[in-house]
């Protein structure tokens, strides 16, 4: 996202890998949002709204981390990622990529932490989730970093990272591929996915899973798979209620 660049500057890319699956609102205020509730995926289609050349790629796993006895649990993760790859969708289509990884033929990824990645030159990785309970009730450790040598405006040491990132073998002394090539800019890599996308996923991502199509497990509650633990005066009762579930 070039959130520090004039807007009319040429295509942004924002990288971005929940861990443990999640992609979801941040906040759910009832009512008039505290200081505190600042939900990111809003933000980010004010963001889209607001600056036609913004583009955000999002990269998501398909199963939740939830144990296999919360069933509830899961759907709930699946809905609130629909959701909120729904909203973003729906602000920019064209200007939007969500994925599911690869792992090895066969298997899927799963990722366990968080990386954003921003024009090149800011990046963040830790375990803070992209979601309410993320930012808000579980504990995690997060850390910003920047390089100062760059090139052509980009820093080669999170450039370098980005590509290592998005699954594309180092050519190493080999003839580089085409797909190597187009991941050397954050515009031509999120044209790469596009591509990947309209294809199917090519075998190196798949699109979206918007979660199991059968309705024989109800999703659990917002407040109680994603709670918000920003409002300590909620938490004692929020505790018991998660105690109970953990028991049935």
């Amino acid at each position: 996202m070039r959130a520090a660049r004039p807007v009319q500057a040429s295509a942004q890319a924002w990288a971005v890998t929940p861990g443990t699956g999640q992609l979801a609102r941040t906040a759910r205020p009832t009512g008039p949002a505290k200081p505190e509730q600042v939900d990111l995926v809003a933000e980010l289609v004010t963001s889209l709204t607001g600056h036609p050349n913004l583009r955000a790629i999002v990269c998501t796993p398909r199963l939740s981390a939830f144990a296999a006895n919360d069933p509830g649990w899961s759907r709930e993760h699946c809905r609130a990622r629909t959701e909120a790859a729904s909203s973003l969708l729906a602000a920019a289509p064209d200007r939007i990529s969500v994925f599911d990884p690869v792992g090895f033929p066969g298997r899927r990824a799963a990722v366990r932490t968080t990386s954003v990645i921003v024009d090149d030159v800011w990046c963040l990785v830790g375990a803070t989730h992209f979601r309410r309970r993320g930012l808000t009730f579980d504990g995690s450790a997060a850390g910003a970093s920047f390089d100062r040598p760059s090139d052509k405006g980009d820093s080669t040491k999170l450039r370098a990272d980005r590509r290592a990132r998005m699954a594309v073998p180092d050519p190493g002394t080999a003839a580089p591929s085409a797909d190597w090539l187009r991941l050397g800019s954050p515009e031509s890599a999120f044209q790469l996915v596009r591509d990947w996308l309209n294809q199917g996923g090519l075998g190196q991502i798949q699109p979206l899973w918007p979660g199991p199509a059968d309705t024989r497990v109800l999703p659990a509650t917002a407040d109680m798979a994603d709670p918000d633990g920003s409002d300590g005066t909620t938490f004692l009762g929020l505790f018991a209620s998660l105690i109970a579930e953990a028991g049935s």
